[in-house]
C-alpha cells in the first residue's frame, strides 16, 4: 500500500521561520541531501528572505505574542510510490499546490518548494494562517484531531486515483504513513565504519601508493560520517514531533545510541561543540577528496 503523506510544523517565531527557509533552501549543509541533484529543486520564491518578506507582509500588527506566525507543510508519499520520476510525480505536487491554495487562500501562500536531492521527494509550502475574518489564527486550521484527521482524508481524496491512500483513520493509520516516510532512514543506513585499503601495484612507489590507500578511505568512510550527520538530524527532528510514530523513534533512538552515550552529562555547549566537529571533518573528508583528484 502506498500513502500520501502530510505532516505539519508550527514555527511561532522569526527565528523558527529563519532556521527552516535556511534547510529548505539549502543555505545550510544538508547531510541527506545530494548536491548534484540540489539545482533540481523548484522554488516558487527565488530566496528564502523573500519569503520571510512575504511572510511578514501578511501578519497583522496586532497578535497574540505566542502565536503561530506560519504553518509549514510537507506533503509526500511512500519511497516505493511507482510514480515518482513520472509524469505521476509532477501531478502529485501541482494538485498538492493547488489544495493548499484553496484551502488557506493563494495570498497566504508565502512560499512553496519541491525537493529532488533527496531519497524521496517532497514539497514544502510554508503558509500564514489567516482566516476567513483576516485574524492570524493556526487553530482554525489544525486545532484539534478531528481537523487533522480531516484534513488528510481531504488531501488523500485529491490524489487517490494516483495509486495513493489514505490509511485507516485513526493512530495505527498515522503511524503507518509516517513508518512509510522514514523508511528509508530507518533501513538504508548504517554507522559501522569498514575500510579495506587497495592492493599496491607493481614497483609502484610509496608516495603513489600512500595517496590510493587515503584517497580509498576517504572514499568508504565519506558516506557514513555523511549518514550520521543525518540520522542526527532526523532524530532530533523526530525527537520534538509528536505525530512520529512511536516504532520509528525508537528505531532512530537506537541508531544514535552511541551518540546519545557520548554526550550524556554534557552541558549544551559542550553538545554544540562536539555537533560541530562532526560537521568540520565531514567538510574535511570533502576537501581532502578534492585535493586527492
Amino acid at each position: 500500500m502506498n500513502y500520501a503523506i502530510l505532516r505539519t510544523a508550527k514555527l511561532k517565531t522569526m527565528g523558527n521561520i529563519g532556521g527552516s527557509l535556511a534547510h529548505n533552501y539549502r543555505t545550510i549543509e544538508t547531510p541527506n541531501a545530494d548536491p548534484n541533484r540540489t539545482p533540481k529543486n523548484h522554488h516558487s520564491v527565488a530566496t528564502p528572505e523573500a519569503v520571510k518578506k512575504a511572510i511578514q507582509d501578511r501578519l497583522p500588527e496586532k497578535r497574540r505574542a505566542d502565536a503561530v506566525l506560519c504553518i509549514e507543510y510537507l506533503i509526500t508519499a511512500s519511497p516505493e510510490w511507482e510514480g515518482w520520476g513520472t509524469d505521476k510525480e509532477a501531478e502529485f505536487f501541482e494538485r498538492a499546490g493547488q489544495w493548499l491554495s484553496e484551502k488557506h487562500g493563494a495570498e497566504n501562500m508565502a512560499g512553496l518548494s519541491i525537493h529532488r536531492d533527496i531519497s524521496t521527494p517532497q514539497l514544502v509550502a510554508y503558509v500564514v494562517p489567516i482566516d476567513q475574518k483576516g485574524k492570524l489564527n493556526c487553530k482554525e486550521f489544525l486545532g484539534g484531531r478531528v481537523k487533522l484527521s480531516q484534513m488528510q482524508t481531504d488531501f488523500a481524496n485529491t490524489v487517490t486515483d494516483l495509486g495513493l491512500t489514505r490509511g485507516k483513520e485513526g493512530s495505527t493509520a498515522k503511524h503507518t504513513s509516517i513508518k512509510a516516510y522514514y523508511h528509508d532512514i530507518n533501513h538504508a543506513r548504517d554507522f559501522r565504519i569498514t575500510t579495506e585499503p587497495p592492493k599496491p601495484e607493481l614497483f609502484e612507489s610509496k608516495a603513489s601508493y600512500g595517496e590510493k590507500v587515503i584517497s580509498a578511505v576517504i572514499e568508504q568512510i565519506e558516506p557514513t560520517v555523511k549518514a550520521a550527520n543525518s540520522i542526527l538530524m532526523d532524530y532530533e527532528k523526530a525527537r520534538i514531533d509528536k505525530s512520529v510514530a512511536e516504532e520509528s523513534y525508537e528505531t532512530l533512538k537506537k541508531r544514535v545510541e552511541p551518540y546519545l552515550i557520548a554526550t550524556k552529562g554534557l552541558n549544551q555547549e559542550e553538545i554544540t561543540r562536539i555537533n560541530e566537529a562532526m560537521q568540520l571533518e565531514s567538510r574535511k573528508i570533502a576537501v581532502d577528496k578534492d585535493k586527492i583528484k
